[in-house]
């Protein structure tokens, strides 16, 4: 039954015990109130444009008067019959209002979003610690304050060019960049109303594979070298507490590098490592998967040196390495930067002592399936940058061949 909807007959309606009900105006074809079980109330307009039937919620009483939202309804009917669509025109309106709202919220503001709402959430705790130190270090400063909607391809493009003389960080910040902005447009709900990527068409230095490794000489003189420096640290004038809390964090950051040096290991395997993950009976290191850049569980067997580092190490805490302010040690850069420079050790990585134990372990004739397997490699083809060192136990494989032929010369 229909009625005329006045104020006096909106604020009187029930409630329905169950479902929304609508009451439909006797005289603006269309124009009703929607009334919940929970009592709220709207004033709604039904309607057909370009064969479509559609509702639209005009608003809810208190918003509206009875009178106010008959007048709403008089004058979207004249829109329909005009062809306007008032959905079209509340799209609009909330286009133009993200749009602007873009033209006053910054990068930072993108960033922190990004951080919270993916990267937190989607990466490993060492990647989102690099993500960060990208954003503080070297994004932000230059482009933080920017507008999002007033960041072009050349101010991406200038902030890669004057991290030239570093490719490596040049490059990630790209990345970084443009996977920031490939998730503000996947975002559906258009609060960033980005429409293109800006890091897109930036071409990326060309990158060198490294391939130092430590010689044995290196690496003894490394081995010395982080005997030393928690002893280095407690120099100075400084309290006992101090001098203490300083030569911990430092033998902390000591012993994860030896692990790395003995194991081959990942920086970010190491420092995330909790003794929970060893069997010191077997001999058995068993990285989760969720602790692994290949997202697989790994097996792998400790050498002596490595079984003796670990019984020798206190245990305080689920991790092998704890933090300043609980978890894990987060990172050893600077510590690293002072070995080297006591070891006097130039352009050498944390990364590099890994690639120092599978360099060493093939050119001693260990096979490189091996190898692979003790680094945690899932694909043949990652471990064959190594190949060039197992030419000497090819040769001597070879030089089993019975002697047939005057040898004019030795083979070096």
């Amino acid at each position: 039954m229909k009625t005329r909807i006045t104020q006096t007959y909106a604020t009187r309606v029930k409630s329905p015990a169950t479902g929304n009900q609508i009451h439909y105006d006797s005289e603006i074809p269309g124009f009703g109130l929607r009334v919940t079980p929970k009592g709220a109330k709207s004033f709604i307009l039904n309607y057909v444009i370009n064969g479509r039937e559609r509702r639209y919620t005009i608003g809810g009483l208190g918003e509206y008067t009875a009178e106010t939202a008959r007048a709403k309804a008089v004058e979207l009917r004249q829109s329909i019959r005009d062809g306007i669509d008032p959905f079209d025109v509340l799209e609009q309106r909330k286009q133009e209002s993200l749009e602007a709202r873009a033209k006053v919220r910054t990068l930072k503001q993108l960033s922190d979003a990004y951080l919270e709402q993916y990267s937190v959430p989607n990466k490993r705790a060492s990647t989102v610690y690099d993500d960060r130190h990208l954003f503080d270090g070297v994004i932000l400063p230059a482009l933080g304050d920017f507008p999002i909607a007033g960041i072009k391809r050349r101010d991406i493009a200038d902030l890669h060019a004057s991290l030239k003389d570093t490719p490596y960080q040049a490059n990630r910040a790209l990345g970084l960049l443009h996977h920031m902005f490939v998730w503000a447009m996947a975002d559906d709900s258009g609060e960033w109303a980005v429409a293109t990527n800006p890091a897109d068409g930036c071409k990326k230095y060309h990158e060198e594979r490294r391939d130092r490794w430590l010689s044995e000489e290196e690496l003894q003189r490394l081995a010395d070298a982080l005997e030393k420096y928690p002893r280095q640290c407690g120099q100075g004038a400084l309290s006992e507490k101090q001098r203490e809390w300083l030569q911990t964090e430092a033998r902390r950051s000591m012993d994860a590098l030896r692990l790395i040096m003995v194991t081959g290991c990942r920086k970010s395997e190491a420092l995330t490592a909790q003794w929970a993950d060893f069997d010191l009976v077997r001999g058995v290191w068993t990285k989760p998967s969720h602790r692994t850049k290949e997202k697989k569980t790994e097996h792998v067997p400790l050498n002596e040196q490595a079984l003796s580092l670990l019984e020798r190490m206190e245990h305080i805490g689920e991790y092998l390495f704890p933090g300043r302010a609980g978890g894990n040690l987060q990172d050893v850069k600077s510590a690293w930067a002072k070995v080297c420079k006591l070891a006097k050790l130039e352009s050498v990585h944390v990364h590099d002592l890994r690639h120092s134990f599978a360099s060493h372990l093939v050119s001693s004739g260990v096979s490189l399936p091996v190898v692979g397997k003790l680094l945690g490699h899932t694909q043949a083809q990652t471990t064959m940058r190594y190949a060039h060192l197992a030419y000497n136990p090819q040769r001597d494989a070879a030089n089993l061949f019975p002697v047939i032929l005057p040898v004019a010369r030795m083979v070096q």
